[in-house]
């Protein structure tokens, strides 16, 4: 094997180890929709024991990105890869940790107040979830056909996020009983929103990564 086919053997090593990560934390976020969906504690439970194994996987690739930079120092098309797959670790990072975030305030909602009436906020969940795994998607094949709508997907996203918020806020003044109820609701509804945010960050960069143009989409 000549240099060249090692060093590039190396980064589709680190992009299958990238994509790894992204699906993992996925998944938590998924889980932490469907626990709320569902009312499930246990599932939110379980949701928040993989903040470890997360940070663990995330260290793990990111380390192999700086030393890949370390030994390699790549140029051209390869430096624009490592670079942008950098950044999109860290959204990755992200969408775990907030998927963790909200299995922990499903929890605490399970423990003191229970949970009711989540459906607009599931609808929130479910769009930003095909968002990240489009972004995902585009990311893993290097295609980003699927993802030139993120912009306007992202503003139906801020749109249902004000909507939803409104909601709550006027919830909050006539039904003072379910204040605690509500109060965490507006919480998962910003995270949600937060992740459209990440799913919009890893379309960028990816978009970079593939065709070295720079876009803004928030």
């Amino acid at each position: 094997m000549t240099m060249t086919d090692k060093i590039r053997t190396e980064l589709l090593q680190i992009h299958e180890e990238a994509c790894n990560l992204g699906k993992f934390a996925i998944t938590m976020l998924q889980d932490s929709i469907d626990a709320f969906e569902r009312a499930d504690a246990d599932l939110a439970q379980d949701v928040c024991e993989r903040k470890i194994e997360l940070k663990k996987r995330f260290i793990a690739v990111e380390e192999a990105m700086f030393r890949y930079l370390a030994l390699y120092q790549p140029v051209a098309r390869d430096m624009r890869e490592i670079v942008a797959s950098l950044r999109i670790i860290y959204n990755f990072e992200r969408i775990g940790r907030m998927g963790y975030d909200i299995g922990d305030t499903i929890k605490i909602l399970s423990q003191c107040c229970g949970l009711a009436d989540p459906d607009k906020l599931i609808i929130v969940g479910r769009k930003v979830l095909a968002m990240i795994e489009d972004a995902m998607d585009a990311f893993t094949d290097r295609e980003v056909s699927r993802i030139r709508n993120m912009r306007e997907r992202d503003s139906e996203i801020d749109r249902l996020y004000c909507e939803v918020m409104r909601d709550l806020i006027k919830r909050m003044e006539t039904d003072k009983d379910h204040v605690s109820i509500l109060a965490r609701y507006v919480i998962i509804d910003r995270y949600l929103e937060r992740c459209g945010d990440q799913a919009c960050n890893i379309a960028e960069m990816t978009t970079y990564m593939v065709t070295g143009e720079r876009i803004e989409i928030i």
